[in-house]
């Protein structure tokens, strides 16, 4: 073997066929295609085409110019599995050009604001990486991996709900979830339903607190609680998701007031406990309060029964003053906006209990989070 070949000297172009530097060393030992044909036993035709690139170079062949050449069959072997690679590579990338139109579906803004993309990506950039960002290798396997799946989500039939760009807030829910998890123990239904119980003193604390604290007890039953602020079209307040056997709970900035944001959050808890064999479930829109679903009503109903325990009812009814709401709030542990707003879903009147019922912007609050 000559000194042309040196792994760590030679510079690699794998986007050239393996035969360009098979002639550069037939040149650099002096041999013909000819003479190389005869020591190998390969007809003068294979190994011509071989050098032009139009045969593979197959395993066979790349022992035998291990034998003959002295370069090791592994590196022939490398260079056309990489040539074959970067070949098929551009000719995908060159098919990208036929799918702007499903690209056209998310609006750029919105993926360049959620560094799906770069502001300055072209449209077959911007191709790569949505189908990167999902995970797929074409929109029909888009289509199949995410829109098929959603004719089962819960949703409103009130509101046109966009499917792709709640497919993109999924997505986004589900990569942020594999951070929260990572390292996490599996997922443990008797630990969900403690945490659950201990979300109640969490909405008596500063929301980001609150926040940080909920996601703990989570995280310890092998749930991700993760927030994604809401996506324009979709309307979004949580959804609950089994993705790689962890529940996930995502939630929106939608309900601005606190008790509605844990009620939301408990409520998709809810449904990880009581409805495990549903894949995805969506709340759209308030959707959590539809007692027209049974599904629907039995998490309501578990996430009412943790923040106000039913023997407390007729108390959080008579607690119409600011300070009988506080004072009551502190007796069960929750937060006084708890009690305000099941005081105004009991009698109806919720006009009366709306100072009571503190606001937070999540989105600024967990920008950094």
């Amino acid at each position: 073997m000559t000194e042309t070949y040196n792994p760590e000297e030679v510079a690699l172009d794998w986007a050239n066929h393996p035969g360009r530097m098979l002639q550069r060393e037939l040149d650099a030992q002096g041999l013909s295609q000819a003479q190389l044909a005869m020591r190998t036993g390969l007809s003068t035709k294979h190994v011509n085409l071989v050098v032009k690139g139009t045969a593979l170079l197959s395993p066979d062949v790349a022992v035998s110019l291990e034998q003959v050449l002295g370069v090791p069959a592994e590196f022939w072997l490398r260079w056309e599995a990489a040539f074959q690679a970067a070949a098929a590579r551009e000719e995908r990338r060159e098919s990208w050009a036929t799918f702007t139109e499903w690209a056209a579906r998310f609006p750029r803004n919105m993926l360049v604001s959620r560094h799906v993309i770069g502001a300055s990506d072209g449209t077959k950039e911007t191709v790569a990486k949505l189908l990167s960002f999902f995970g797929v290798a074409s929109p029909s396997a888009f289509d199949r991996t995410w829109l098929d799946a959603e004719a089962s989500y819960k949703r409103s039939q009130v509101y046109t709900i966009d499917p792709y760009i709640t497919a993109l807030w999924l997505r986004l829910a589900e990569l942020q979830a594999a951070r929260v998890l990572e390292g996490a123990g599996s997922y443990d239904a008797g630990r969900l339903r403690e945490a659950a119980q201990q979300i109640r003193s969490v909405t008596a604390e500063e929301p980001l607190e609150g926040f940080r604290r909920a996601q703990h007890l989570l995280r310890e039953a092998g749930v991700a609680l993760v927030f994604v602020p809401e996506l324009d079209s979709t309307r979004i307040s949580g959804a609950s998701r089994w993705v790689g056997g962890h529940p996930v709970v995502a939630v929106t900035n939608r309900n601005k007031y606190l008790d509605s944001f844990w009620f939301s959050v408990l409520h998709e808890v809810a449904h990880i406990l009581l409805h495990p064999k549903r894949a995805t479930y969506i709340d759209i829109d308030g959707s959590a309060h539809d007692d027209d679903d049974a599904l629907e009503t039995a998490a309501n109903h578990f996430a009412q029964d943790v923040l106000i325990p039913r023997h407390m009812r007729d108390q959080v009814v008579q607690a119409t003053r600011a300070d009988q709401v506080r004072q009551l709030a502190n007796e069960i542990g929750v937060g006084p906006g708890i009690v305000a707003s099941q005081h105004a879903f009991l009698t109806k009147n919720w006009k009366g209990m709306a100072r009571l019922r503190p606001q937070a912007d999540f989105a600024h609050l967990l920008k950094a989070f």
